[in-house]
């Protein structure tokens, strides 16, 4: 039993966040997080680089194995357990995080979905194993692989948006999506925005790694590392 405890505590170890270790690039709306250090704003040191991040407003969260970190001003105001390994974290409408446990929502419990994806608005839990759910009640089936939300709409991502206000329209395969006042889907080509009711509205050809957005504008992190900020139509802020 001994030699077994041993080797858990050695797990954990190994998963804890260190602040010396180098880490990925992780892109969030204002900025980027590179290994322990969060280049937003004036720049602050994390805990460690984090797997995963995600920001609204002044809130940043960073998700370790085991750990969610909320900070806020570059300080620490919250820190939660969670039951595995990250798999998502959207900070936007509200925090969700999901492991192969299942999905942990800050100050409303944890639940033990087997979500692909899921978002939260207030304490409604919006996900999808290839079908479509809210909280335990199944909405559609379908083949979907992503969930977006704001804090008025909802929709799943497939082969089409499906829109829980019955808007559906078709759109091209997707790595990322987000929706804020658009349908924004980074693809392979390049990111495109769409309408709620499914008109394309603009588009940015190119090569990206990842997409944020927020209310303020749309951020894209190129391969090199470097970040773009646009507006809600995917011109380049000034």
């Amino acid at each position: 039993m001994a030699r077994g405890l041993f080797a858990l505590l050695l797990l954990l170890s190994a998963c804890a966040p260190r602040p010396g270790e180098p880490g990925p690039v992780l892109l969030v709306p204002g900025g980027r997080i590179v290994g322990a250090w969060a280049e937003i704003e004036a720049g602050f040191p994390l805990p460690g680089p984090p797997i995963l991040a995600g920001r609204a407003g002044s809130r940043l969260y960073l998700a370790y194995p085991y750990e969610l970190d909320v900070l806020e001003g570059g300080e620490l105001v919250e820190r939660h357990d969670l039951p595995g390994v990250p798999r998502f974290l959207h900070a936007r409408p509200e925090p969700v995080v999901g492991t192969a446990e299942g999905v942990f929502a800050p100050g409303v419990g944890f639940f033990p979905y087997p979500a692909r994806d899921a978002r939260r608005q207030g304490n409604r839990i919006y996900w999808t194993d290839g079908n479509a759910y809210r909280d335990d009640e199944r909405l559609f089936s379908g083949a979907f692989r992503a969930v977006v939300a704001d804090r008025e709409r909802v929709a799943f991502l497939g082969k089409e948006a499906r829109f829980l206000n019955g808007e559906r329209f078709p759109i091209p395969p997707f790595l990322k999506a987000e929706l804020s006042e658009y349908l924004y889907l980074l693809t392979e080509t390049g990111v495109v925005a769409y309408t709620p009711s499914g008109l394309r509205i603009g588009m940015r050809k190119g090569r990206f790694s990842d997409l944020a957005v927020d209310a303020s504008g749309v951020w894209l992190l190129l391969p090199t590392g470097r970040v773009l900020a646009l507006d809600a139509e995917l011109e380049v802020q000034r």
